[in-house]
Protein backbone atom coordinates (compact mmCIF):
# COMPACT_ATOMS: atom_id res chain seq x y z
CA UNK A 1 0.00 0.00 0.00
CA UNK A 2 1.10 3.22 -0.83
CA UNK A 3 1.00 6.13 2.53
CA UNK A 4 -0.06 8.48 0.34
CA UNK A 5 -3.27 6.74 -0.72
CA UNK A 6 -6.47 6.71 1.20
CA UNK A 7 -6.30 3.57 3.00
CA UNK A 8 -9.29 0.94 3.39
CA UNK A 9 -8.41 -1.21 6.47
CA UNK A 10 -10.41 -4.77 6.70
CA UNK A 11 -12.42 -4.72 10.34
CA UNK A 12 -13.44 -7.65 11.59
CA UNK A 13 -15.80 -6.45 14.69
CA UNK A 14 -16.47 -9.77 16.37
CA UNK A 15 -18.50 -10.71 19.81
CA UNK A 16 -15.20 -11.33 21.78
CA UNK A 17 -12.42 -10.33 20.08
CA UNK A 18 -11.73 -7.87 17.13
CA UNK A 19 -9.23 -7.39 14.34
CA UNK A 20 -7.82 -4.87 11.69
CA UNK A 21 -6.14 -5.53 8.65
CA UNK A 22 -4.88 -3.87 5.48
CA UNK A 23 -3.20 -4.35 2.24
CA UNK A 24 0.54 -3.68 2.09
CA UNK A 25 3.21 -3.71 -0.08
CA UNK A 26 0.68 -6.16 -2.21
CA UNK A 27 0.10 -8.67 0.89
CA UNK A 28 -2.82 -8.62 3.09
CA UNK A 29 -1.54 -7.94 6.91
CA UNK A 30 -2.93 -8.37 10.35
CA UNK A 31 -2.21 -4.82 12.20
CA UNK A 32 -1.42 -5.74 15.70
CA UNK A 33 -0.92 -3.80 18.82
CA UNK A 34 1.60 -4.73 21.32
CA UNK A 35 -1.05 -7.02 22.70
CA UNK A 36 -0.76 -9.15 19.71
CA UNK A 37 -3.25 -9.68 15.93
CA UNK A 38 -6.51 -9.24 17.97
CA UNK A 39 -8.43 -7.21 20.17
CA UNK A 40 -10.45 -8.27 22.77
CA UNK A 41 -13.93 -6.43 22.28
CA UNK A 42 -14.25 -5.64 25.84
CA UNK A 43 -15.07 -1.66 26.73
CA UNK A 44 -14.71 -0.06 30.08
CA UNK A 45 -14.41 2.69 32.66
CA UNK A 46 -11.76 3.31 35.39
CA UNK A 47 -12.86 5.13 38.71
CA UNK A 48 -11.52 7.89 37.17
CA UNK A 49 -13.82 8.02 33.78
CA UNK A 50 -10.61 7.05 31.61
CA UNK A 51 -12.09 4.67 28.72
CA UNK A 52 -10.21 1.57 28.31
CA UNK A 53 -10.50 -1.02 25.79
CA UNK A 54 -9.41 -4.32 24.83
CA UNK A 55 -6.77 -6.50 27.47
CA UNK A 56 -6.87 -4.08 30.26
CA UNK A 57 -10.77 -3.68 29.91
CA UNK A 58 -10.83 -7.62 30.01
CA UNK A 59 -8.85 -7.57 32.98
CA UNK A 60 -11.21 -5.20 34.83
CA UNK A 61 -14.40 -7.64 34.13
CA UNK A 62 -14.76 -10.01 36.89
CA UNK A 63 -13.01 -7.14 39.93
CA UNK A 64 -15.52 -4.58 38.01
CA UNK A 65 -18.17 -5.92 36.29
CA UNK A 66 -20.72 -2.87 36.20
CA UNK A 67 -17.90 -0.11 34.75
CA UNK A 68 -16.98 -3.48 32.22
CA UNK A 69 -19.20 -4.27 29.23
CA UNK A 70 -18.38 -7.18 26.35
CA UNK A 71 -20.08 -8.84 24.07
CA UNK A 72 -21.87 -6.04 23.15
CA UNK A 73 -22.39 -6.97 19.58
CA UNK A 74 -25.32 -9.76 20.75
CA UNK A 75 -26.99 -6.34 21.76
CA UNK A 76 -26.72 -4.50 17.85
CA UNK A 77 -29.78 -3.28 16.31
CA UNK A 78 -31.65 -3.26 19.76
CA UNK A 79 -33.67 -0.71 21.52
CA UNK A 80 -31.53 -1.34 24.38
CA UNK A 81 -28.85 0.49 26.57
CA UNK A 82 -26.08 -0.57 28.70
CA UNK A 83 -24.33 0.79 31.96
CA UNK A 84 -21.35 1.82 31.76
CA UNK A 85 -19.99 3.60 35.63
CA UNK A 86 -23.12 6.18 35.90
CA UNK A 87 -23.30 6.02 32.22
CA UNK A 88 -25.62 4.60 29.81
CA UNK A 89 -24.61 4.33 26.22
CA UNK A 90 -26.19 2.35 23.06
CA UNK A 91 -24.71 -0.59 21.71
CA UNK A 92 -23.43 1.16 18.22
CA UNK A 93 -22.12 3.38 21.16
CA UNK A 94 -20.35 0.70 22.25
CA UNK A 95 -18.92 -0.61 19.41
CA UNK A 96 -17.76 2.62 18.42
CA UNK A 97 -15.49 2.66 21.10
CA UNK A 98 -13.71 -0.58 20.24
CA UNK A 99 -13.86 0.66 16.79
CA UNK A 100 -12.04 3.70 17.31
CA UNK A 101 -9.06 1.63 19.07
CA UNK A 102 -8.86 -0.33 15.87
CA UNK A 103 -8.89 2.95 13.72
CA UNK A 104 -5.56 3.86 16.31
CA UNK A 105 -4.05 0.82 15.97
CA UNK A 106 -4.36 0.63 11.98
CA UNK A 107 -3.19 4.45 11.59
CA UNK A 108 0.04 4.08 13.80
CA UNK A 109 0.74 0.65 11.70
CA UNK A 110 0.28 2.83 8.42
CA UNK A 111 1.61 6.05 8.64
CA UNK A 112 -1.44 7.97 8.39
CA UNK A 113 -4.59 8.60 9.87
CA UNK A 114 -7.20 5.59 9.10
CA UNK A 115 -10.71 7.23 7.73
CA UNK A 116 -12.09 4.31 5.73
CA UNK A 117 -13.38 0.67 6.53
CA UNK A 118 -14.94 -2.60 5.19
CA UNK A 119 -16.04 -3.73 8.18
CA UNK A 120 -17.57 -7.49 8.54
CA UNK A 121 -21.22 -8.52 10.09
CA UNK A 122 -22.45 -11.96 10.64
CA UNK A 123 -24.07 -13.47 7.17
CA UNK A 124 -27.47 -13.67 9.41
CA UNK A 125 -27.74 -10.24 11.02
CA UNK A 126 -30.43 -8.13 9.46
CA UNK A 127 -30.71 -4.92 8.26
CA UNK A 128 -30.91 -2.90 11.26
CA UNK A 129 -28.24 -5.15 12.71
CA UNK A 130 -25.99 -3.82 10.00
CA UNK A 131 -27.04 -0.52 10.02
CA UNK A 132 -25.79 -0.41 13.60
CA UNK A 133 -23.08 -1.43 12.94
CA UNK A 134 -23.01 1.26 10.21
CA UNK A 135 -23.64 3.53 12.65
CA UNK A 136 -20.53 2.69 15.10
CA UNK A 137 -18.34 3.18 12.23
CA UNK A 138 -19.04 6.62 11.67
CA UNK A 139 -19.26 7.52 15.53
CA UNK A 140 -15.52 6.09 15.51
CA UNK A 141 -14.66 8.52 12.87
CA UNK A 142 -14.37 6.62 9.55
CA UNK A 143 -16.35 6.22 6.25
CA UNK A 144 -17.71 2.28 6.06
CA UNK A 145 -17.18 1.62 2.35
CA UNK A 146 -18.70 -1.28 2.71
CA UNK A 147 -19.97 -4.03 5.02
CA UNK A 148 -19.88 -7.55 4.09
CA UNK A 149 -20.56 -10.94 5.42
CA UNK A 150 -17.68 -12.91 7.48
CA UNK A 151 -18.29 -16.21 5.69
CA UNK A 152 -17.86 -13.86 2.24
CA UNK A 153 -15.15 -12.26 4.03
CA UNK A 154 -13.09 -15.46 4.61
CA UNK A 155 -13.66 -16.67 1.41
CA UNK A 156 -11.58 -13.99 -0.16
CA UNK A 157 -8.11 -15.17 1.73
CA UNK A 158 -8.81 -18.88 0.85
CA UNK A 159 -6.96 -20.25 -2.27
CA UNK A 160 -7.72 -23.59 -3.51
CA UNK A 161 -4.85 -24.85 -5.80
CA UNK A 162 -7.25 -26.10 -8.29
CA UNK A 163 -8.28 -23.50 -11.12
CA UNK A 164 -11.51 -25.59 -11.51
CA UNK A 165 -14.96 -24.61 -10.46
CA UNK A 166 -15.27 -25.86 -6.83
CA UNK A 167 -18.06 -25.16 -4.06
CA UNK A 168 -17.04 -24.85 -0.53
CA UNK A 169 -18.54 -24.50 3.09
CA UNK A 170 -17.67 -21.97 5.23
CA UNK A 171 -18.28 -22.90 8.88
CA UNK A 172 -18.11 -19.63 11.07
CA UNK A 173 -18.58 -20.36 14.28
CA UNK A 174 -17.07 -17.37 16.85
CA UNK A 175 -17.46 -16.02 19.96
CA UNK A 176 -21.47 -14.76 19.88
CA UNK A 177 -22.52 -15.79 16.00
CA UNK A 178 -23.02 -19.01 13.85
CA UNK A 179 -23.31 -18.61 10.00
CA UNK A 180 -22.64 -21.05 7.52
CA UNK A 181 -22.37 -19.84 3.76
CA UNK A 182 -22.03 -22.22 0.20
CA UNK A 183 -19.78 -20.68 -1.92
CA UNK A 184 -18.85 -21.06 -5.71
CA UNK A 185 -15.47 -20.24 -6.58
CA UNK A 186 -14.60 -19.99 -10.52
CA UNK A 187 -12.61 -18.11 -13.06
CA UNK A 188 -11.54 -15.73 -10.23
CA UNK A 189 -14.92 -14.57 -8.97
CA UNK A 190 -16.51 -15.44 -5.45
CA UNK A 191 -20.13 -16.04 -5.59
CA UNK A 192 -22.70 -16.85 -2.31
CA UNK A 193 -25.15 -19.47 -3.10
CA UNK A 194 -26.62 -19.79 -0.06
CA UNK A 195 -26.26 -18.26 3.96
CA UNK A 196 -27.83 -19.71 7.31
CA UNK A 197 -27.14 -18.69 10.25
CA UNK A 198 -27.95 -18.22 14.26
CA UNK A 199 -27.15 -14.47 15.66
CA UNK A 200 -27.96 -15.95 19.09
CA UNK A 201 -25.54 -19.10 19.08
CA UNK A 202 -21.43 -18.73 20.42
CA UNK A 203 -19.14 -19.40 21.89
CA UNK A 204 -20.20 -17.29 25.18
CA UNK A 205 -23.55 -19.99 24.53
CA UNK A 206 -20.72 -22.62 25.58
CA UNK A 207 -19.02 -20.83 28.18
CA UNK A 208 -22.44 -20.13 30.13
CA UNK A 209 -23.25 -24.10 29.74
CA UNK A 210 -19.78 -24.64 31.43
CA UNK A 211 -20.80 -22.01 34.14
CA UNK A 212 -24.31 -23.28 34.78
CA UNK A 213 -22.48 -26.77 35.46
CA UNK A 214 -19.64 -25.40 37.71
CA UNK A 215 -22.25 -23.33 39.55
CA UNK A 216 -24.75 -26.41 40.13
CA UNK A 217 -21.68 -28.19 41.36
CA UNK A 218 -21.22 -26.21 44.30
CA UNK A 219 -24.56 -25.48 45.31
CA UNK A 220 -24.62 -29.19 45.73
CA UNK A 221 -21.11 -29.29 47.20
CA UNK A 222 -20.72 -26.41 48.95
CA UNK A 223 -24.17 -24.95 49.43
CA UNK A 224 -23.57 -21.67 47.62
CA UNK A 225 -25.16 -20.00 44.49
CA UNK A 226 -22.66 -18.07 42.75
CA UNK A 227 -25.07 -16.49 40.84
CA UNK A 228 -26.11 -14.26 43.92
CA UNK A 229 -22.19 -12.69 43.95
CA UNK A 230 -21.64 -10.26 40.62
CA UNK A 231 -17.74 -10.69 40.86
CA UNK A 232 -17.92 -14.25 41.52
CA UNK A 233 -19.98 -14.74 38.38
CA UNK A 234 -17.93 -12.68 36.23
CA UNK A 235 -14.76 -14.74 37.56
CA UNK A 236 -16.35 -18.06 37.27
CA UNK A 237 -17.28 -17.17 34.17
CA UNK A 238 -14.04 -16.06 32.86
CA UNK A 239 -12.48 -18.90 34.37
CA UNK A 240 -14.77 -21.47 32.24
CA UNK A 241 -13.70 -19.98 29.11
CA UNK A 242 -9.91 -20.64 30.28
CA UNK A 243 -11.05 -24.40 30.73
CA UNK A 244 -13.04 -24.96 27.40
CA UNK A 245 -10.13 -23.24 25.66
CA UNK A 246 -7.65 -25.66 27.55
CA UNK A 247 -10.04 -29.03 26.83
CA UNK A 248 -9.38 -27.90 23.43
CA UNK A 249 -5.81 -29.39 23.89
CA UNK A 250 -5.92 -31.63 27.13
CA UNK A 251 -8.36 -34.36 28.08
CA UNK A 252 -9.16 -32.93 31.95
CA UNK A 253 -8.15 -29.60 33.27
CA UNK A 254 -8.82 -27.94 36.56
CA UNK A 255 -10.70 -25.12 37.12
CA UNK A 256 -8.97 -23.09 40.16
CA UNK A 257 -9.95 -19.81 41.96
CA UNK A 258 -8.76 -18.50 44.93
CA UNK A 259 -11.28 -16.27 47.73
CA UNK A 260 -13.82 -16.51 44.70
CA UNK A 261 -16.29 -15.48 47.20
CA UNK A 262 -17.38 -15.59 51.20
CA UNK A 263 -18.91 -19.01 52.73
CA UNK A 264 -19.85 -18.22 56.60
CA UNK A 265 -17.60 -15.56 57.13
CA UNK A 266 -14.67 -17.77 55.80
CA UNK A 267 -12.95 -17.71 51.64
CA UNK A 268 -14.08 -20.27 49.79
CA UNK A 269 -11.52 -21.59 47.46
CA UNK A 270 -12.75 -23.91 44.08
CA UNK A 271 -11.08 -26.10 42.94
CA UNK A 272 -13.32 -28.66 40.37
CA UNK A 273 -12.02 -31.28 37.55
CA UNK A 274 -13.49 -31.20 34.30
CA UNK A 275 -12.52 -33.44 31.67
CA UNK A 276 -13.11 -32.79 27.81
CA UNK A 277 -16.45 -35.45 27.39
CA UNK A 278 -18.02 -33.33 30.11
CA UNK A 279 -17.89 -30.30 28.18
CA UNK A 280 -18.78 -32.33 25.13
CA UNK A 281 -21.95 -33.54 26.86
CA UNK A 282 -22.88 -29.99 27.75
CA UNK A 283 -22.37 -28.47 23.98
CA UNK A 284 -23.31 -30.85 22.08
CA UNK A 285 -26.88 -29.50 21.24
CA UNK A 286 -25.43 -26.06 20.48
CA UNK A 287 -23.49 -27.84 17.86
CA UNK A 288 -26.41 -29.93 16.52
CA UNK A 289 -27.77 -26.42 16.07
CA UNK A 290 -25.05 -25.84 13.98
CA UNK A 291 -25.26 -28.85 11.80
CA UNK A 292 -28.88 -27.85 11.67
CA UNK A 293 -27.85 -24.70 9.69
CA UNK A 294 -25.36 -26.68 7.24
CA UNK A 295 -28.01 -28.99 5.94
CA UNK A 296 -30.67 -25.48 5.53
CA UNK A 297 -28.09 -24.07 3.62
CA UNK A 298 -27.53 -26.89 1.06
CA UNK A 299 -31.20 -27.70 0.79
CA UNK A 300 -31.39 -23.64 -0.48
CA UNK A 301 -29.46 -23.78 -3.37
CA UNK A 302 -30.27 -27.42 -4.31
CA UNK A 303 -27.01 -29.25 -3.14
CA UNK A 304 -25.85 -32.05 -1.48
CA UNK A 305 -23.22 -33.06 1.07
CA UNK A 306 -20.96 -34.92 -1.88
CA UNK A 307 -20.76 -31.87 -4.19
CA UNK A 308 -19.00 -29.75 -1.13
CA UNK A 309 -15.37 -29.80 -2.39
CA UNK A 310 -13.69 -28.21 0.92
CA UNK A 311 -14.35 -27.03 4.22
CA UNK A 312 -13.33 -24.04 5.69
CA UNK A 313 -13.79 -23.29 9.44
CA UNK A 314 -13.74 -19.93 11.11
CA UNK A 315 -14.22 -18.42 14.12
CA UNK A 316 -12.14 -19.55 17.59
CA UNK A 317 -15.34 -21.62 18.69
CA UNK A 318 -13.69 -24.00 15.98
CA UNK A 319 -10.80 -25.22 17.05
CA UNK A 320 -13.20 -27.24 19.85
CA UNK A 321 -12.31 -30.91 18.99
CA UNK A 322 -15.95 -31.81 19.03
CA UNK A 323 -17.26 -29.36 16.16
CA UNK A 324 -14.76 -30.51 13.80
CA UNK A 325 -15.38 -34.46 14.97
CA UNK A 326 -18.66 -33.86 14.05
CA UNK A 327 -18.18 -31.63 10.68
CA UNK A 328 -15.66 -34.94 9.89
CA UNK A 329 -18.64 -36.99 10.50
CA UNK A 330 -21.28 -34.95 8.58
CA UNK A 331 -19.02 -34.28 5.40
CA UNK A 332 -17.31 -37.09 5.55
CA UNK A 333 -13.82 -35.02 4.45
CA UNK A 334 -11.36 -33.32 7.16
CA UNK A 335 -11.81 -29.86 7.24
CA UNK A 336 -9.74 -27.23 5.85
CA UNK A 337 -7.32 -25.52 7.69
CA UNK A 338 -5.79 -22.90 4.89
CA UNK A 339 -7.20 -19.79 6.66
CA UNK A 340 -6.45 -19.01 10.14
CA UNK A 341 -9.96 -19.49 12.08
CA UNK A 342 -9.45 -16.15 14.18
CA UNK A 343 -8.01 -13.66 11.26
CA UNK A 344 -9.48 -14.92 7.86
CA UNK A 345 -12.55 -12.36 8.15
CA UNK A 346 -10.30 -9.56 9.25
CA UNK A 347 -7.99 -10.28 6.50
CA UNK A 348 -10.40 -10.93 3.82
CA UNK A 349 -11.95 -7.33 4.64
CA UNK A 350 -8.97 -5.81 3.81
CA UNK A 351 -8.59 -7.27 0.35
CA UNK A 352 -12.51 -6.12 -0.38
CA UNK A 353 -10.99 -2.67 0.80
CA UNK A 354 -7.82 -3.14 -1.20
CA UNK A 355 -10.10 -3.50 -4.28
CA UNK A 356 -12.46 -0.64 -3.22
CA UNK A 357 -9.31 1.29 -3.86
CA UNK A 358 -8.61 -0.12 -6.87
CA UNK A 359 -5.81 -3.05 -6.23
CA UNK A 360 -6.03 -6.31 -7.84
CA UNK A 361 -5.57 -8.34 -5.01
CA UNK A 362 -7.81 -11.17 -4.98
CA UNK A 363 -11.48 -12.69 -6.77
CA UNK A 364 -14.59 -11.01 -7.62
CA UNK A 365 -17.08 -10.96 -4.95
CA UNK A 366 -20.34 -11.26 -5.54
CA UNK A 367 -22.45 -11.65 -2.14
CA UNK A 368 -26.30 -12.08 -1.59
CA UNK A 369 -28.96 -11.15 -0.10
CA UNK A 370 -29.50 -12.87 3.37
CA UNK A 371 -33.05 -11.70 4.51
CA UNK A 372 -36.02 -11.63 2.47
CA UNK A 373 -37.28 -7.78 1.88
CA UNK A 374 -40.89 -7.13 1.36
CA UNK A 375 -44.05 -4.76 2.07
CA UNK A 376 -47.09 -5.83 3.79
CA UNK A 377 -50.14 -6.32 1.38
CA UNK A 378 -53.61 -7.88 0.93
CA UNK A 379 -53.96 -11.32 -0.58
CA UNK A 380 -56.92 -12.07 -0.60
CA UNK A 381 -60.25 -11.78 1.26
CA UNK A 382 -61.91 -14.25 3.74
CA UNK A 383 -65.36 -14.43 5.27
CA UNK A 384 -63.45 -12.08 8.62
CA UNK A 385 -62.34 -9.46 6.38
CA UNK A 386 -59.02 -9.16 3.61
CA UNK A 387 -55.84 -11.48 4.62
CA UNK A 388 -53.17 -9.07 5.31
CA UNK A 389 -50.13 -10.51 4.51
CA UNK A 390 -46.01 -10.18 4.03
CA UNK A 391 -45.27 -10.21 0.22
CA UNK A 392 -41.46 -10.32 -0.56
CA UNK A 393 -39.92 -8.12 -3.17
CA UNK A 394 -36.86 -8.89 -2.89
CA UNK A 395 -35.84 -12.98 -2.13
CA UNK A 396 -32.76 -13.89 0.39
CA UNK A 397 -30.09 -15.36 -1.30
CA UNK A 398 -30.23 -13.20 -4.30
CA UNK A 399 -27.12 -11.60 -5.53
CA UNK A 400 -25.92 -8.39 -4.89
CA UNK A 401 -26.64 -5.44 -6.08
CA UNK A 402 -30.47 -7.00 -6.24
CA UNK A 403 -33.33 -4.96 -8.17
CA UNK A 404 -36.66 -5.90 -8.25
CA UNK A 405 -40.52 -4.10 -8.72
CA UNK A 406 -44.16 -6.20 -8.31
CA UNK A 407 -47.26 -4.61 -9.36
CA UNK A 408 -50.21 -4.06 -6.82
CA UNK A 409 -53.92 -2.91 -6.89
CA UNK A 410 -55.62 -0.47 -4.34
CA UNK A 411 -58.24 -1.97 -2.22
CA UNK A 412 -60.88 -0.28 -3.82
CA UNK A 413 -61.94 2.69 -6.34
CA UNK A 414 -61.40 6.32 -5.81
CA UNK A 415 -58.51 5.57 -2.72
CA UNK A 416 -56.66 8.84 -2.18
CA UNK A 417 -53.41 7.60 -0.58
CA UNK A 418 -52.13 4.00 0.40
CA UNK A 419 -49.20 3.54 3.14
CA UNK A 420 -46.04 1.22 1.85
CA UNK A 421 -44.64 -0.74 4.83
CA UNK A 422 -41.30 -2.60 3.97
CA UNK A 423 -40.85 -5.28 6.40
CA UNK A 424 -37.57 -8.32 6.43
CA UNK A 425 -38.38 -11.45 7.31
CA UNK A 426 -39.04 -14.93 5.85
CA UNK A 427 -42.72 -15.48 7.33
CA UNK A 428 -45.68 -14.52 5.86
CA UNK A 429 -47.30 -13.48 9.18
CA UNK A 430 -46.12 -9.80 9.11
CA UNK A 431 -45.71 -9.98 13.13
CA UNK A 432 -42.61 -13.04 13.05
CA UNK A 433 -40.90 -10.52 10.48
CA UNK A 434 -38.93 -6.86 11.19
CA UNK A 435 -40.39 -3.74 10.54
CA UNK A 436 -37.89 -1.32 8.32
CA UNK A 437 -39.82 1.86 7.67
CA UNK A 438 -43.35 3.27 6.60
CA UNK A 439 -44.21 6.13 3.94
CA UNK A 440 -47.33 6.95 2.20
CA UNK A 441 -47.74 6.95 -1.40
CA UNK A 442 -50.47 10.15 -2.64
CA UNK A 443 -52.91 9.09 -5.35
CA UNK A 444 -55.15 10.57 -7.98
CA UNK A 445 -58.27 9.04 -6.85
CA UNK A 446 -60.11 6.71 -9.87
CA UNK A 447 -60.28 3.78 -11.41
CA UNK A 448 -59.22 1.65 -14.01
CA UNK A 449 -55.39 2.01 -14.67
CA UNK A 450 -54.96 4.77 -11.66
CA UNK A 451 -55.74 1.18 -9.19
CA UNK A 452 -52.19 -0.08 -9.85
CA UNK A 453 -49.53 1.08 -7.67
CA UNK A 454 -45.71 -0.43 -8.64
CA UNK A 455 -43.39 -0.93 -5.52
CA UNK A 456 -39.80 -1.05 -6.57
CA UNK A 457 -36.56 -2.23 -3.99
CA UNK A 458 -33.40 -1.57 -4.38
CA UNK A 459 -30.71 -2.97 -2.29
CA UNK A 460 -26.73 -1.95 -3.42
CA UNK A 461 -23.44 -3.34 -2.26
CA UNK A 462 -23.30 -1.50 0.96
CA UNK A 463 -26.37 -2.11 2.31
CA UNK A 464 -28.76 0.66 1.57
CA UNK A 465 -32.66 -0.21 0.37
CA UNK A 466 -34.10 2.47 -1.57
CA UNK A 467 -38.01 1.36 -1.49
CA UNK A 468 -39.56 3.69 -4.82
CA UNK A 469 -43.72 3.48 -4.60
CA UNK A 470 -45.02 5.11 -8.05
CA UNK A 471 -48.78 5.13 -9.28
CA UNK A 472 -47.76 5.13 -12.97
CA UNK A 473 -51.24 6.22 -14.64
CA UNK A 474 -50.77 9.93 -12.58
CA UNK A 475 -46.99 10.24 -12.16
CA UNK A 476 -46.89 10.34 -8.58
CA UNK A 477 -44.02 8.86 -6.73
CA UNK A 478 -42.91 8.77 -3.13
CA UNK A 479 -39.91 7.02 -1.59
CA UNK A 480 -38.30 5.50 1.46
CA UNK A 481 -34.26 5.06 1.87
CA UNK A 482 -32.51 2.91 4.59
CA UNK A 483 -29.32 3.58 4.60
CA UNK A 484 -27.93 4.86 8.52
CA UNK A 485 -29.39 4.28 11.92
CA UNK A 486 -27.94 7.99 12.56
CA UNK A 487 -30.21 9.19 10.06
CA UNK A 488 -33.06 8.63 12.35
CA UNK A 489 -31.78 10.77 14.82
CA UNK A 490 -31.95 14.76 15.06
CA UNK A 491 -29.04 16.78 14.14
CA UNK A 492 -28.44 18.13 17.87
CA UNK A 493 -28.60 14.34 18.84
CA UNK A 494 -25.97 13.03 16.60
CA UNK A 495 -23.91 16.04 17.54
CA UNK A 496 -24.55 15.39 21.69
CA UNK A 497 -23.73 11.62 21.07
CA UNK A 498 -20.55 12.75 19.20
CA UNK A 499 -19.44 15.51 21.62
CA UNK A 500 -19.80 12.88 24.43
CA UNK A 501 -17.74 9.88 22.26
CA UNK A 502 -15.29 12.09 21.83
CA UNK A 503 -14.96 13.37 25.34
CA UNK A 504 -14.17 9.99 26.14
CA UNK A 505 -11.79 9.03 23.06
CA UNK A 506 -9.75 11.95 24.50
CA UNK A 507 -8.96 10.44 27.71
CA UNK A 508 -9.14 7.11 26.47
CA UNK A 509 -6.04 4.49 26.57
CA UNK A 510 -5.48 5.27 22.78
CA UNK A 511 -3.10 7.56 24.74
CA UNK A 512 -2.37 5.79 27.86
CA UNK A 513 -0.62 2.56 27.73
CA UNK A 514 -2.23 -0.08 29.32
CA UNK A 515 0.56 -1.01 32.05
CA UNK A 516 -0.63 2.50 33.68
CA UNK A 517 -3.78 1.13 34.67
CA UNK A 518 -1.79 -0.13 38.27
CA UNK A 519 -2.44 3.63 39.85
CA UNK A 520 0.87 5.08 41.37
CA UNK A 521 -1.16 7.92 42.81
CA UNK A 522 -1.82 5.71 46.34
CA UNK A 523 -2.38 8.12 49.59
CA UNK A 524 0.30 5.67 51.41
CA UNK A 525 2.66 5.53 48.63
CA UNK A 526 5.78 7.56 48.93
CA UNK A 527 8.21 5.71 46.31
CA UNK A 528 8.07 5.32 42.37
CA UNK A 529 6.15 1.98 41.23
CA UNK A 530 7.65 -0.12 39.49
CA UNK A 531 5.69 -0.34 36.02
CA UNK A 532 5.69 -3.64 34.15
CA UNK A 533 5.63 -3.82 30.47
CA UNK A 534 2.00 -3.84 28.98
CA UNK A 535 2.34 -7.87 27.72
CA UNK A 536 3.71 -8.74 31.35
CA UNK A 537 0.74 -7.18 32.61
CA UNK A 538 -1.87 -8.81 30.51
CA UNK A 539 -0.08 -12.21 31.15
CA UNK A 540 -1.51 -11.48 35.10
CA UNK A 541 -5.26 -10.64 34.52
CA UNK A 542 -6.37 -12.03 37.86
CA UNK A 543 -3.41 -9.73 39.75
CA UNK A 544 -4.47 -6.57 37.98
CA UNK A 545 -7.78 -6.68 39.05
CA UNK A 546 -6.66 -7.61 42.74
CA UNK A 547 -4.27 -4.62 42.59
CA UNK A 548 -7.16 -2.39 41.72
CA UNK A 549 -9.36 -3.10 43.89
CA UNK A 550 -6.78 -3.00 47.26
CA UNK A 551 -6.24 0.67 45.18
CA UNK A 552 -9.97 1.58 45.89
CA UNK A 553 -9.86 0.42 49.40
CA UNK A 554 -6.56 1.64 50.04
CA UNK A 555 -8.25 4.92 51.53
CA UNK A 556 -9.73 2.89 54.61
CA UNK A 557 -6.79 0.73 55.45
CA UNK A 558 -5.28 1.01 58.76
CA UNK A 559 -1.47 2.62 59.04
CA UNK A 560 -0.12 -0.97 59.39
CA UNK A 561 -2.44 -2.12 56.89
CA UNK A 562 -0.94 0.47 54.22
CA UNK A 563 2.38 0.07 54.57
CA UNK A 564 1.87 -4.03 54.29
CA UNK A 565 -0.18 -3.20 51.02
CA UNK A 566 2.26 -1.06 49.94
CA UNK A 567 5.11 -3.40 50.68
CA UNK A 568 3.21 -6.16 48.34
CA UNK A 569 2.50 -4.27 45.67
CA UNK A 570 5.86 -3.20 44.74
CA UNK A 571 6.78 -6.93 45.42
CA UNK A 572 4.16 -8.04 43.17
CA UNK A 573 4.43 -5.38 40.37
CA UNK A 574 8.04 -6.53 40.42
CA UNK A 575 7.57 -10.48 39.99
CA UNK A 576 5.63 -9.35 37.24
CA UNK A 577 7.86 -7.29 35.37
CA UNK A 578 10.69 -9.95 35.23
CA UNK A 579 7.64 -12.53 34.54
CA UNK A 580 8.32 -14.72 37.93
CA UNK A 581 5.15 -16.50 38.18
CA UNK A 582 5.91 -18.72 41.05
CA UNK A 583 6.65 -15.41 43.07
CA UNK A 584 3.13 -13.55 41.69
CA UNK A 585 0.65 -16.34 42.61
CA UNK A 586 2.76 -16.71 46.28
CA UNK A 587 1.70 -12.77 46.51
CA UNK A 588 -1.33 -12.69 44.70
CA UNK A 589 -2.38 -15.29 47.61
CA UNK A 590 -0.81 -12.78 50.34
CA UNK A 591 -2.99 -9.80 49.18
CA UNK A 592 -6.08 -11.90 49.14
CA UNK A 593 -5.61 -12.39 52.72
CA UNK A 594 -4.78 -9.06 53.65
CA UNK A 595 -7.74 -7.93 51.78
CA UNK A 596 -10.11 -10.51 53.37
CA UNK A 597 -8.85 -9.26 57.06
CA UNK A 598 -9.45 -5.90 56.13
CA UNK A 599 -13.17 -6.11 55.03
Amino acid sequence: MNKSSSAVVGIDLGTTNSAVAAVMDGQVKILSSEYGPTLPSVVGLTPDETLITGTVAKNQLAAFPDRTVASIKRKMGSDTTVKLGGQEFTPPEISAMILRRLRTIASEALGQDVQRAVITVPAYFNETQRQATREAGELAGLKVERIINEPTAATLVYHPNSSQRQHIAVYDFGGGTFDVSIVRLEAGVTEVLSSQGDTALGGDDLDYALFQHVAERLRQEQDVDVNQNVQAKFRLLQACEQAKIRLSESESTTIAEEFLMEKDGQPLNVNISIDRQTLNDLIEPFVERTIDCVSRALRECSMTIQQIDDLVLVGGSTRIPLVADRLRQQFQREPSRAVDPDLAVALGAAVQGAMIQGENVGPVLIDVVTHTLGVEACVGMSRSGPEIKFVPIIRRNRPLPARFEEAFSTMFDEQEAVEVRVFQGEHEELERNALLGTFDLDLEAAGGDFRKVVVEFTLTLDGTLRVQAKQPASGHCQELVINNALTRRSESDRQEIASRLNQLFDQSDDIIVDSQFVRMDSAHSNSELIQPSAANLAKYPKVVSLLEKAEQMSDTFADEDAEEFVSLREELLSAIESDDSDTVKELTADLEDLLFYVQ
